[in-house]
């Protein structure tokens, strides 16, 4: 392909930037080729500005108002349920939002579309025979069979589905689906992970294309004054929607360790509160480059990107969680033997499961096998394999020879 191509990245469900994140390093590999780069956000005010300063155009992306399952309410037991509460089960709601995605394609004429569980766009790419492309976390790829099965396990109704199925082939004439699965559908398929944090592993018709992130992103983290008279270092990323905060800050600050914290959405009093001699703590990105290479171990709730990042750097971690998807993660890191998920989630357990990933060398050695089995695993190849077998989906007339 000769001429530059426009690329459309799509994100439409989910918070936060973990579903933008990992599309920057594949935005940045199709703009040095010459390309142009949209992006298509949910929710524009995470990493809108961030995309800006990159250099990509930002827009607001078509999308349901949140109505996200409350933590201690009823949970989704399968992709169906998801997008049940996204429009999926209104021809109206359905339709309004197709249109909007219709508007973004005439508007932006993108060669092709490069989803990050953005499904309406996928199938709004599709009725238009616009090439797409899936980057997908394994939470986001639902099992190639109807009915969905349950994620929790146990009988589930499956209500959704049919509603799901019969209001897509409502909305769209030229694209039908037999099952929840067939919303995804994209050429090539890209599962975001490693086959060993992939609950749902061995998959067909996907490609492993192992874990994307940006380390030089954000502040450099600084931690406490008094830091080297303590026994470890834990680097840690946090939000404010996590529940148990006051548990975890109890462990935090009752800990001999020391802690570098990045605390995305946290308030100048929660900031205030979470202060301690211990502590050196900020609501910025932290880069993960030096945050990693310095700490001994690492906190977090369990995002795909800071997960991957931390094994392949060899460090053990501790996660305190939020989201189910999360979960998936976490029981893997366990099974590993990289981590510990202290459920309850009391001060106590925190403590010690901190206390444990420090003192006890199996961790660290479990993190630092992931690491050695994946050394030779390159990111930048990754992505621009990636970009190779993309951009060859696209077809675009080839610019005048000389002869």
């Amino acid at each position: 392909m000769s001429k530059s191509a426009t690329i459309l990245m799509s994100w439409e469900i989910g918070h936060g930037f973990g579903h933008v994140l990992p599309l920057l390093p594949l935005a940045r590999a199709f703009k040095a080729q010459g390309h142009t780069v949209i992006f298509a956000l949910r929710d524009v005010r995470g990493a809108g500005a961030m995309l800006q300063k990159e250099g990509f155009m930002v827009l607001q992306a078509p999308f349901h108002p949140d109505q996200f399952f409350p933590a201690d309410g009823p949970q989704p037991q399968s992709m169906a349920d998801i997008l049940a509460i996204f429009g999926f089960t209104s021809e109206q709601h359905l339709s309004g939002m197709a249109a909007a995605w219709a508007g973004i394609f005439k508007a932006c004429q993108p060669d092709l579309l490069v989803a990050s569980y953005s499904p309406l766009s996928l199938l709004c790419a599709r009725q238009q025979s616009i090439p797409s492309v899936l980057m997908a976390l394994p939470f986001e790829l639902p099992a190639d069979q109807h009915p969905s099965p349950a994620w929790r396990g146990g009988v589930r109704d499956h209500t959704y589905d049919d509603q799901v199925i019969r209001t897509v082939n409502a909305v769209f004439d030229k694209v039908q689906v037999a099952s929840v699965y067939d919303i995804f559908k994209a050429e090539p398929t890209y599962l975001m992970t490693f086959p060993e944090l992939d609950t749902f592993a061995p998959r067909q018709a996907v490609q492993y294309c192992g874990g994307f992130f940006v380390t030089d992103v954000g502040q450099s983290p600084q931690w406490p004054a008094e830091s080297a008279e303590r026994p470890g270092k834990v680097f840690a990323y946090l939000n404010a929607g996590l529940p148990n905060l006051d548990q975890l800050r109890q462990a935090v600050h009752g800990s001999n360790l020391s802690f570098c914290i990045s605390f995305r959405d946290a308030s100048p009093a929660l900031l205030a509160a979470w202060q301690a001699p211990n502590v050196w703590i900020s609501a910025q990105v932290l880069r993960l480059d030096e945050g990693l290479q310095q700490c001994d171990a690492v906190l977090n709730y369990g995002s795909a990107g800071l997960v991957h990042a931390s094994l392949l750097a060899g460090k053990p971690m501790v996660m305190h969680l939020q989201h189910f998807e999360a979960m998936l993660y976490a029981q893997q890191v366990v099974k590993l033997g990289a981590g510990l998920l202290p459920q309850p989630a009391t001060a106590a357990a925190i403590a010690q499961a901190l206390h444990d990933v420090m003192a006890q060398p199996s961790y660290a050695a479990a993190a630092q096998r992931f690491a050695g089995h994946y050394a030779k695993y390159s990111q930048s190849q990754a992505i621009q394999s990636i970009a190779a077998q993309a951009l060859s989906c696209i077809r675009l007339p080839s610019s005048p020879q000389n002869f």
